[in-house]
């Protein structure tokens, strides 16, 4: 899904993020979105899922955190929307990645906050994790 947000805002966009990196693993910056229609895009690196056992669970967590705190430097900014981090090439567990991403969007200040997917499978799991939740 990156590689979509990339190529729709054009080459400006990498080139942004560039200038800001490198960042670490569950650390985010904030670009310009360009030819998006958003006015900012939010880059995170979320880690590798290898066992579950080195801290991953804790670091997408992080990854998600980091996003969202820049809810106090985005002024009249009232949504923002998430991919499902991980779970491609970096080879996360579907349902993990799924109730770890729910629990930390459901601290976010912004007035909307969403989660785009691909299909309806991973939407269907996204909305267990969702039933799941303990507020």
């Amino acid at each position: 899904m990156s590689g979509v947000i990339h190529k729709t805002a054009g080459k400006e966009l990498e080139l942004a993020a560039k200038a800001l990196g490198p960042i670490k693993v569950g650390e985010a910056v904030i670009t310009p979105a360009f030819n998006l229609s958003a006015k900012y895009v939010v880059h995170t690196v979320c880690p590798r899922y290898i066992d579950g056992q080195r801290g991953e669970r804790e670091l997408l967590a992080e990854a998600y955190r980091s996003a969202l705190n820049f809810y106090d430097e985005v002024p009249n900014v009232r949504s923002i929307s998430f991919v499902s981090m991980g779970t491609g090439v970096y080879r996360w567990p579907l349902e993990l990645a799924a109730e770890i991403a729910i629990k930390e969007l459901a601290q976010s200040k912004f007035e909307v906050t969403m989660m785009c997917v691909i299909d309806e499978a991973t939407r269907t799991i996204y909305q267990r994790a969702c039933g799941k939740l303990e507020i």
